[in-house]
């Protein structure tokens, strides 16, 4: 009897593996394949590439290295690249959608030119709330968008 029972539920297990539909695109008509949704970004776990300043048009420079900042939610802890020198500090961040950077220290590196390093400082210093929008997260004083950043995969 348990041969049998082992043997039918091998059977079904063989049958429902050989059933599954697969998404391997062959090359037709592309219509018909499913696409993913974008990822939900979260504050905490992402690491967010600097776009722009709104109210204050400094260019940000290309360089090798993202200008980035990244909230790590196990200790509270912020961290990035500032284009030149490195940075961490604190952060307390609510549901709502409140957020305080403080202790933000950074290296001291002589740079060229450093607008955006400390566009960037003030904005940090600045914050009272972020928003995140798909994939665009803005820190904010009240209504008045300080700095607007993109997430980018790790």
């Amino acid at each position: 009897m348990k041969q049998v029972l082992f043997g039918g539920l091998a059977a079904l297990s063989m049958f429902i593996y050989a059933c599954q539909g697969t998404s391997k695109n062959t090359g037709g008509d592309t219509s018909a394949v499913v696409t993913t949704a974008s990822p939900s970004w979260k504050l905490e776990g992402t690491r967010w590439k600097l776009k722009e300043f709104p109210a204050n048009p400094i260019a940000i420079p290309p360089s090798e290295k993202d200008i980035y900042i990244s909230f790590v939610d196990t200790s509270s802890q912020i961290q990035g690249f500032l284009g030149c020198n490195g940075f961490g500090g604190k952060y307390l961040a609510t549901d709502k959608g409140d957020l305080q950077i403080s202790d933000v220290v950074s290296t001291q590196m002589a740079c060229p030119s450093l607008d955006v390093e400390n566009a960037l400082g003030k904005a940090m210093a600045a914050t009272s709330k972020y928003t995140i929008d798909k994939d665009l997260l803005r820190l904010q004083r009240g209504d008045s968008i300080l700095a607007t950043f993109t997430a980018i995969q790790q």
